[in-house]
């Protein structure tokens, strides 16, 4: 059978089908089998693996993880696509009945309970990979939902946007280090995968993609459930452009109290907020916390 990441079978279910894409739902699918395996190496998918996938669309992902021996709980807001993942998903997988290896929520991600579903599905409370091409117009959301999701994550292997990527990896000190850098700095290790062109998706988005593997650190310098903390964080980068003094009025107004906080971290008064290492973010967020 001809692999769904392919042009001709694509084509063959957009016909089939009368698909019409959703540029509002970031529906762009793969046609590029060896991206997909590319990401199947990058997460280190074995059989008996529990995956989460994000936005499966017509299941070009989903095809390449059932093969590869994967359990697959799949969530999709497109309730069009329903149809197309019941008949052109393998009905079987080594003999195994596709409904006991896939289960497709017809649901928000963000709105999910994972964890209730996860158990209930994979029976277990195992590790668990996330495998996802995400909907660009969500894939800030998403990731900060999965950071503070009580999950056991294995790893989060996740393709988005080449810009997002960035910010992930982004060190101090540089223009993509931000919020989303700190958020997922401070809990996982973010290495950059593989970029994807943007040929490798019918139709052509506009922009090119990356996938980057995310993995838990073993001793996570924020707790994922520490939502205040990111707030926080957001906060103080409120105004990339002004000074950490200047973003730090609104939430601490004495002008002392803030210049001796600046001071007491080490930082230059005219300092702007990408300039603080992570360990210093992670002072300044404890200290107003304590201050306010």
């Amino acid at each position: 059978m001809i692999p769904i990441a392919t042009p001709v079978r694509t084509q063959a279910i957009v016909n089939r089908y009368l698909i019409h894409t959703q540029k509002k739902l970031g529906q762009n699918f793969l046609v590029d089998v060896n991206v997909i395996q590319a990401i199947l190496q990058a997460a280190e998918i074995q059989p008996g693996d529990h995956v989460i996938e994000i936005g499966p669309g017509i299941g070009a992902l989903s095809e390449q993880l059932l093969l590869a021996g994967a359990k697959v709980l799949a969530y999709e807001v497109d309730p069009a696509l329903k149809p197309i993942l019941e008949n052109e998903l393998p009905a079987k997988i080594e003999g195994v009945p596709l409904a006991e290896k896939f289960q497709l929520k017809l649901q928000d991600v963000l709105k999910a309970d994972l964890t209730h579903d996860s158990a209930a599905f994979f029976q277990s409370m195992a590790p668990v990979k996330v495998v996802a091409n995400l909907p660009y117009y969500i894939t800030t959301p998403i990731i900060f939902s999965l950071l503070h999701s009580d999950l056991p994550w294995h790893s989060l292997t996740l393709m988005m946007q080449k810009e997002v990527a960035q910010r992930l990896v982004a060190v101090p000190k540089t223009k993509a280090f931000g919020p989303l850098s700190i958020a997922v700095q401070t809990r996982m290790k973010a290495q950059l995968q593989l970029e994807v062109d943007k040929t490798s998706f019918w139709p052509q988005p506009k922009v090119s993609s990356s996938v980057v593997t995310l993995t838990p650190l073993k001793q996570p310098l924020v707790a994922a459930e520490d939502t205040a903390f990111d707030r926080m964080v957001k906060r103080c980068f409120n105004q990339r452009r002004k000074t950490l003094l200047n973003n730090l009025k609104p939430i601490l107004p004495d002008a002392g109290a803030r210049k001796a906080l600046v001071k007491s971290l080490d930082v230059k008064p005219n300092a702007r907020p990408e300039e603080l290492s992570i360990a210093q973010i992670i002072a300044l967020v404890k200290a107003l916390s304590v201050k306010r």
